[in-house]
């Protein structure tokens, strides 16, 4: 009898036993299901920083520094230029400043004593000639008016005084110029000459700078359409970087679940190249209107701390958790 107490007893509590058990698990099946996400967005992973990498001179590539796959950070050289003819048009402009510079410093500095010297007998000749010349004049317009002479020969005298004249001003204006400066007329087209050549170096000088091509953004080199030796055009896209640490994603949320998301709420990502795996998330923008087309709302999702093994191009779903 003892035997078969002890038996039913312990038949009791393995039974006791495996109800406790079966709860456990149908309880834990429970909370499972309670903290399964919801997923109700799709959408695909995008970077927040990306870079059209192009030309802005039309030349030959003489050397590309970086291949597809290639991490590069911000500043680093991609590509140079052959630019051995816009280094000769900067050579070229150099030259023509200095030129116009040294033009307007020598006549902003006026003349040399010996010009000076020089200019002063030249007047003093003409003024000579000049003399001469009117006493000439007058003689023979007395032997005009006495009939002595013909009128040709006195428009002769005349035409040799005019020209006695003409010398004896040029002479004066020249000597003037030495000791007086230019004029400020002279002066401002000098400075204007020299402004010029500087504007046209300093584009010769920008030309040159793009001649290397450096990425504006850290990241990945995605794509490269260019090898060295071909003619890079201005636009053309030569290679794309993207910056992988910084991505989101741009998800459709049905219109009637609108209330259930807000800027800020933590969410669920799940890759369909990856499908064992989820990822955190965080709704950054919900955009308040809806697309009439499809009937559902814009939602951008930042991947916080993304993984390396997510890309640019990947499908997700963004789940909400309960």
């Amino acid at each position: 009898m003892k035997r078969v107490i002890c038996i039913i007893i312990a038949m009791v509590v393995v039974l006791t036993g495996c109800g406790t058990a079966s709860q456990k698990d149908k309880q834990a099946s429970t909370d499972a299901q309670v903290s399964k996400p919801v997923f109700v967005m799709a959408g695909i992973i995008d970077a927040n920083e990306r870079a059209q990498i192009t030309t802005k001179i039309p030349a030959k590539i003489a050397n590309i520094s970086v291949d597809v796959g290639s991490v590069v950070k911000k500043g680093d050289t991609l590509i140079t230029l052959d630019s051995k003819d816009i280094e000769a048009q900067v050579a070229q402009a150099q030259a023509a400043v200095n030129t116009a510079q040294a033009n307007l410093t020598k006549t902003q500095s006026g003349a040399r004593p010996e010009q000076i010297a020089q200019a002063q007998a030249l007047l003093d000749s003409t003024n000579t000639s000049y003399t001469n010349s009117k006493n000439n004049f007058d003689r023979n317009q007395q032997l005009y008016v006495a009939g002595a002479i013909s009128q040709a020969q006195l428009e002769i005298a005349q035409t040799q005084l005019s020209a006695a004249q003409a010398q004896y001003n040029q002479a004066q204006d020249q000597l003037d110029i030495l000791t007086k400066g230019e004029t400020k007329e002279t002066l401002n087209v000098l400075q204007a000459q020299v402004k010029q050549a500087e504007a046209a170096l300093d584009l010769a000088k920008t030309q040159l700078a793009y001649g290397t091509i450096v990425s504006p953004v850290s990241g990945i080199v995605r794509a490269k359409n260019i090898n060295v030796g071909e003619l890079a055009s201005v636009g053309a896209t030569l290679l794309s970087v993207v910056n992988v640490d910084s991505l989101f994603i741009n998800a459709s949320l049905p219109a009637g679940l609108i209330g259930s998301v807000k800027v800020g709420q933590q969410v669920v990502v799940n890759i369909s190249e990856i499908p064992d795996q989820e990822f955190p998330g965080e709704v950054a923008v919900v955009d308040p209107v809806i697309d009439s087309r499809s009937t559902s709302v814009l939602v951008k999702i930042i991947l916080n701390n993304p993984d390396p093994v997510l890309k640019p191009g990947m499908l997700a779903k963004i789940g909400l958790k309960k």
